[in-house]
């Protein structure tokens, strides 16, 4: 996942219109998203997807569809080529590219970048109506929801910790309230340090100050040595709680900053387990 993708997923809601009850689902499906592509899988449509964007990696399997661009431009003559009879497309697609291919009569439909569990939960029910497949949505979304009341109604009696999550190294960015970053935090039984920033920028000085239990660092696309280095930057600070007990964490941001409703309770469970590491001989 790159870095500007990982961190608009940060921010945003859902806008998108299901298909008329009496329309066919569609059978030839472009997909201009790496959530969007996931989601298809998750739903069982994947035989229905023609193509995605080169940053359509997961599951493996998405690597072998053609390819139509990334998730900013795209090649409008091969996806019309393609003749698809849906393009679903993400906030950054481009509109002028967008409006061509609604020009040339394919359908279009936009999806915001879900911004919190339910609104996640939200965009894989109306994807699930889209391609007509809401029972498999329903059925992804019941389980999803399970396993993260089972990691809140394990977390919720244990004492709360104060927790820092940092999101990109320069500049230091973070997740207000409002964010399923967040919510990581506060599901598990945390109290997240910048839960009230009215935006994500931030400062090593407030983190000092605030002297969170627990820091957990995503280096944003592919930078894990960008992420490692500031892990060893915060271990230096002596008077941090989370440096004197060595509980500061690199996170994969493909982990993190991947919204499913899968992806989420998945990395919901793994976040509890490092705000609230379980003793010896008990179970995570």
């Amino acid at each position: 996942m790159k870095p500007l993708f990982s961190i608009l997923l940060l921010i945003g809601g859902l806008a998108v219109s299901a298909l008329p009850a009496e329309a066919e689902p569609p059978r030839r499906i472009v997909s201009l998203g790496p959530v969007i592509t996931e989601m298809i899988y998750l739903l069982g449509a994947e035989d229905s997807l023609i193509a995605d964007t080169v940053y359509c990696n997961v599951p493996e399997a998405a690597r072998e569809k053609t390819k139509i661009g990334n998730i900013i431009q795209v090649d409008v003559e091969k996806i019309i080529s393609l003749a698809p009879d849906i393009v679903l497309a993400n906030p950054l697609d481009s509109a002028k590219q967008l409006d061509t291919l609604r020009k040339m009569g394919i359908r279009v439909v936009q999806f915001d970048n879900p911004a919190t569990f339910d609104k996640i939960c939200a965009m894989m029910d109306e994807l699930g109506r889209l391609l007509g497949r809401e029972d498999q949505a329903r059925a992804v979304i019941a389980e999803a929801k399970a396993a993260v009341d089972t990691v809140v109604s394990r977390t919720r009696r244990l004492p709360p910790r104060k927790v820092f999550i940092q999101i990109g190294m320069n500049p230091l960015h973070t997740s207000p309230e409002g964010t399923f970053i967040h919510e990581y935090i506060t599901f598990s039984g945390g109290i997240n340090v910048a839960a009230h920033e009215k935006s994500g920028n931030y400062s090593r000085e407030k983190v000092l100050e605030t002297n969170p239990d627990v820091i957990l660092i995503s280096g944003m696309g592919t930078d894990t040595a960008g992420a490692e280095q500031e892990k060893r930057t915060w271990l230096n600070y002596s008077s941090l709680n989370a440096a004197r007990t060595g509980e500061v964490h690199v996170i994969d941001s493909e982990i993190l900053c991947s919204p499913t409703p899968v992806s989420f309770a998945d990395a919901l469970a793994y976040v509890a387990a490092l705000i609230h590491p379980p003793h010896p001989g008990e179970l995570p």
